[in-house]
């Protein structure tokens, strides 16, 4: 066995051998039969740079351009180029740049804004308006800061019609571009209500404007946001009193704020002024704006006024204690506590809301009182039979007396002027009889029914016109038509005030608008009365008396043009002649 094992790894072996043998000659003859390598020349990879350099601006050449920026290069090179004619290709996207516009499009925007700079405003989409706009923010087609907002302040007043969405926001631009620029703006329009996308800066602003004008002008919707009582959660307000908070809370605050104004010198907002602070403000948002040009961000000084916490609590206050004098005088169970104000408004207030209510009282009386009606039969009649004494007076025809009867026949007119002087005084005294009745019926209902007039501190009074009685309409015919004459039986209407000079128009319309406490006050001035007569005036007519000063300042400019008071005095231009009218006029 192992025998056998040798024998076949020797063989193994040989074998072996003989293999590597055969593959050593051959590669032998492969040697043998190959050429001679040639040697290579070394070829350099490195890339030698030319004799010459290149001129590059990294900064220039290789930065990033964003969206915005690519607008004001393209604006910058279509500024001057125009189009004298185009058709309108409509035009709508959001943040609309050149690189959205079709060729088409491109040359109508072109031609319009030729137009639009000559002042002639055609109708066009909103997003033509939009690049405009962004133009004049980046200074295209101006040189001038204020040539440019005198620009975007056409093309918004011109379309805000049609796009009143431009408000919210070429408003907000105009405010960033002054503030980028240093111009001073003349102060915004009016806002009927605050828009919730208006930016805290300009909401500031309007709260300010609206404190300090003159009167406050403060809406229900308003007072809710400066009020920290939530008042249309109140019992009283969704049970009874909504129609008379709505209507007396502002007029309120209106009349403590010229109270304020007239004892104090200042205004309300004067006593709870708010220091200034810095905030930041994000420039023209939601434009397409470049903010390499005028930067990101800038710092603003306001007054936060509706954030001002004394202002709110006193505010609150007031409202708070007049709703409690409104349910007393509606009868509703129930007060609000804590309540802290001072006195003397307390009492304004007191007096104001008394007055209101007793107003409101004397006109529903004067709703249900029956309307007083004319007698047109009685009139005619009356008329009828003054024509006939008219007549009667101006006919004097005597009959032919035969000679022979002159002693002993009467004269026609001895007995007929007896006749005529009856018939005449029995009209008289018929027609003042019914003027007196008419007259004491109206006098009992103006006892009962209350005051016809008195002074508001809002709005004008009303005035009760007395309708014209038959038996005025038969005196004044008489008086007209009767012949001048020692015939005519003298008639006079005590009740009636003669005029004891001709005033012009506007002056006669003044004194029909001045009501009684008004004329009092106007007497006590002229006279040179003290503040205790003023005030007993004032006191009579629930007021105080600055507010009737006031009142009859108003009427005095809207109907003369011109104050007659200033201060506490008459003013001197038209003493002379307020005292020959208090005189000479009921």
């Amino acid at each position: 066995m192992n025998d056998k094992t040798d024998k076949h790894d020797i063989h193994i072996e040989q074998s072996g051998q003989q293999n590597r043998r055969e593959q050593q000659l051959r590669f032998a003859e492969l040697e043998l039969g190959a050429p001679e390598p040639q040697e290579r020349e070394t070829v350099s990879l490195v890339v030698t740079p030319d004799g010459w350099e290149r001129s590059l601006d990294w900064q220039q050449d290789f930065r990033y351009v964003s969206r915005e920026g690519q607008f004001v290069q393209k604006a910058r090179e279509l500024e001057s180029q125009t189009e004298d004619h185009a058709e309108f290709v409509p035009f709508q996207t959001y943040w609309p740049t050149y690189d959205q516009m079709q060729p088409g499009q491109l040359k109508w925007y072109l031609y319009w804004r030729g137009e639009v700079r000559s002042e002639r405003y055609h109708d066009t989409d909103l997003s033509y308006l939009f690049v405009y706009l962004y133009e004049l923010i980046h200074g295209i087609g101006w040189s001038e800061p204020v040539q440019g907002v005198q620009l975007m302040d056409r093309v918004w007043h011109a379309y805000r019609k049609r796009y009143p969405k431009l408000d919210q926001y070429v408003r907000e631009w105009k405010y960033d571009f002054a503030l980028v620029f240093g111009l001073d703006l003349p102060p915004f329009e009016p806002l009927a209500k605050l828009p919730r996308s208006l930016s805290p800066e300009l909401r500031e602003l309007e709260w300010k404007r609206r404190f300090s004008a003159e009167p406050v002008e403060l809406t229900w919707d308003l007072v809710l946001q400066l009020c920290d009582y939530e008042i249309e959660k109140s019992r009283y307000y969704n049970e009874q009193g909504r129609k008379d908070l709505r209507e007396y809370i502002p007029k309120v605050i209106v009349l403590v704020d010229g109270y304020l104004a007239k004892t104090t010198g200042n205004k309300l907002i004067n006593h709870f002024m708010p220091r200034e602070k810095k905030v930041t403000r994000y420039l023209f948002r939601s434009a397409v704006y470049d903010y390499e040009q005028y930067g990101r961000t800038a710092t603003v000084s306001i007054l936060a006024i509706s954030e001002h916490l004394p202002l709110r609590a006193y505010l609150t206050q007031l409202v708070r204690f007049t709703e409690n004098k409104l349910r007393e005088l509606s009868g509703f169970k129930g007060k609000l506590r804590g309540i802290t104000l001072e006195a003397e408004v307390e009492e304004l207030v007191s007096r104001f809301l008394h007055k209101e209510f007793e107003l409101r009282k004397a006109e529903e009386a004067k709703a249900r009182a029956p309307k007083v009606k004319i007698n047109t039969a009685k009139l005619r009649k009356l008329q009828h039979e003054s024509d006939e004494v008219r007549d009667m007076l101006l006919t004097e025809q005597l009959p032919v007396i035969p000679e022979n009867q002159g002693s002993s026949v009467e004269h026609p007119v001895s007995s007929g002027l007896p006749a005529m002087e009856i018939s005449l005084g029995h009209l008289v005294t018929q027609a003042k009889q019914e003027l007196g009745s008419l007259r004491s019926r109206n006098r009992n209902r103006k006892d009962t029914d209350g005051p016809q007039q008195a002074e508001m501190d809002f709005e004008r009074g009303w005035q009760t016109f007395e309708e014209e009685s038959p038996a005025n309409v038969a005196l004044e015919t008489m008086k007209s038509e009767a012949p001048k004459g020692d015939q005519r039986p003298e008639l006079s209407d005590d009740d009636n005030c003669a005029d004891g000079m001709e005033l012009p128009e506007e002056w006669r319309e003044l004194w029909g608008r001045l009501s009684e406490s008004h004329k009092k006050m106007l007497s006590a001035l002229v006279n040179g009365d003290g503040d205790a007569v003023r005030y007993d005036i004032a006191e009579q007519a629930g007021s105080m008396p600055e507010l009737l000063l006031d009142e009859i300042n108003g009427l005095s400019m809207e109907w003369i043009g011109d104050l007659l008071i200033d201060g506490d005095e008459i003013t001197e231009e038209y003493r002379q002649e307020l005292s020959e009218m208090l005189r000479s006029r009921c």
